[in-house]
This record gives structure tokens, sequence and C-alpha cells, in this order.
């Protein structure tokens, strides 16, 4: 039974590091199942097929990261703490997680009609309805942003993304330490403010 759990563990970890690293139609079930030390019906047990694993990966990541998310789009009376609190998930997340958000990157620019797109669609629109109804609540105590919720949510999401692929591309922290979410917030937020 140990056995089972660790096999689709490993089928978990290294479905990921490939999809990441060669993207999902770049990986091959055989190499997949080579990496991870067990047999294409150990997976197909588990997965039932090479989508089937992608799911999971993006089900299990997604999940965590959606979940973190909405603790932190909570409004409070402060509306730059809470943009601090989104920024610090999301960057938080890439640190812990390279490969997903390596992968989260890759799906992001695709189609909806991608079969790729299509397994992380449901957890993307989830994502930035997340980030619009922060930015709604926040336009009830800044009416400024009245009207521009959408394009606020959006320009967020931008320039979180910008952010973590700099960090992916060079593994330099400092892209994510506290002094730059301070300065990318305050510099999001003059743009939102004005």
């Amino acid at each position: 039974m140990n056995e089972n759990k660790d096999n689709k563990q490993e089928l978990l970890k290294v479905g990921l590091e490939l999809f990441a690293k060669k993207g999902f139609d770049g990986t091959s079930t055989q190499e997949i199942v080579d990496a991870a030390g067990v047999t294409k019906p150990t997976m197909y047990h588990y997965f039932a097929s090479k989508e089937g694993l992608l799911r999971e990966i993006l089900g299990v990541h997604y999940r965590e990261l959606l979940r973190e998310l909405r603790a932190a789009s909570s409004i409070c009376e402060d509306i730059p703490l809470s943009c601090f609190r989104l920024m610090r998930v999301y960057f938080d997340s890439a640190v812990r997680t390279p490969d997903f958000f390596r992968l989260r990157a890759g799906i992001m620019h695709r189609s909806g009609e991608d079969a790729l797109y299509t397994a992380a669609e449901e957890f993307i629109v989830t994502e930035r309805e997340i980030l619009l109804g922060f930015f709604e609540a926040a336009a009830v105590q800044a009416g400024n942003l009245r009207g521009k919720e959408s394009l606020c949510a959006l320009s967020f999401e931008g320039i979180i993304n910008a952010h973590i692929a700099t960090y992916l591309h060079s593994g330099d922290e400092s892209f994510l330490s506290d002094e730059t979410v301070y300065r990318l917030r305050q510099q999001f937020l003059y743009g939102i403010y004005s």
C-alpha cells in the first residue's frame, strides 16, 4: 500500500518536472514512467492517461494556490496591505513550486481549444475571479477604482507573472523579496489610484 502511494507521488513529481521542462506535448508517457521507475500499467492505474496525470498535477497545485489566494484576497481596511499579501502568496508559491509556475506560464498563453489550456481552464477562470472579486471589493473603498476593476485585475496578474518569469529565468530570489514586493505594490497602486 505504501509503495502504491509512493508510485503515485513519484509519478506526480516526475510528471510535473518533465511537463515544466519539456512541455506537455514534448513529454512522452514512456519518458514519464521511465523517470518514475514504474510501468505504463501502473501509471494508467492511477491516472488513466498522460492527460489524467496532467489534470491531477494541475489540481493539486492550483487548489493550494487558489486556497491561499482566497485567504489573502479578503479585503481589509488597508488595500495596500491586501495587495502585498496577494503578491506574497504568488511569490512564495513560485519559490516553493517553481516547476508548477513554469508549467502554469506555458498554459496561460495557450488558446481555449488547446488540450493543455482546457485541462487548466477551470483553475485559470477561478484565479481570475478571485482577483476580480478583490478589486471589486477594493472599489467599494476606493471609488476611483470603479469601472476599472477588470483592468486592475488583469494588470495585477500581468505584473505578478512578469516578476515570477524573471525569477524563474534567473533563479534570483531578490526579484521576489519583500523589498521588491513593496516597490512593485507601490508602483502598481500609483497606477491604479491615478
